[in-house]
């Protein structure tokens, strides 16, 4: 008897089932649900122009609204880089972790978050944002995609 399987004998993934019978896998499903949660972020605190998640390793995973992050790819790098900066100086000087990030421009915010420990959540604010809200506001959010991806 051979060591290879047959066709008949492999294994199909949830995933691979969900893919055909709806069209969708695990994953699409899951980041339209993480596209509803900054969808409502949206809504909820009007000073967030636009909010993307990604990985530390600096890919995007999604953002909305789509036209404020025009440049997914390096925007998601560049977050990654400047976040992974904080933490190692962080752990450098005072030996502890980020909680978060904030960059002030002329005239708005940047703020980066963790989202478990293999996203970041970074979101784009007027200048005129309340960061004790904004802070509040991505901390739950954070929490909520945290759950939701590593489900």
């Amino acid at each position: 008897m051979s060591s290879k399987k047959s066709k008949r004998e492999e294994k199909v993934s949830v995933d691979d089932i969900l893919a055909v019978s709806t069209g969708e896998t695990i994953v699409e499903e899951k980041v339209k649900k993480v596209e509803k949660i900054l969808e409502d972020l949206l809504i909820i605190n009007p000073d967030i122009k636009g909010v993307i998640v990604v990985s530390m390793e600096g890919f995007p995973v999604v953002s909305y609204p789509k036209e404020v992050f025009e440049e997914e790819a390096k925007v998601s790098a560049a977050i990654a880089a400047i976040f992974a900066t904080s933490e190692r100086n962080a752990i450098d000087l005072v030996k502890e972790h980020v909680n978060y990030v904030t960059i002030k421009t002329s005239n708005r915010y940047i703020l980066l978050r963790l989202a478990g420990e293999d996203y970041i959540i970074a979101v784009i604010t007027d200048e005129k944002a309340k960061l004790g809200i904004l802070l509040s506001d991505l901390a739950k959010v954070s929490e909520r995609i945290k759950d939701l991806l590593s489900m």
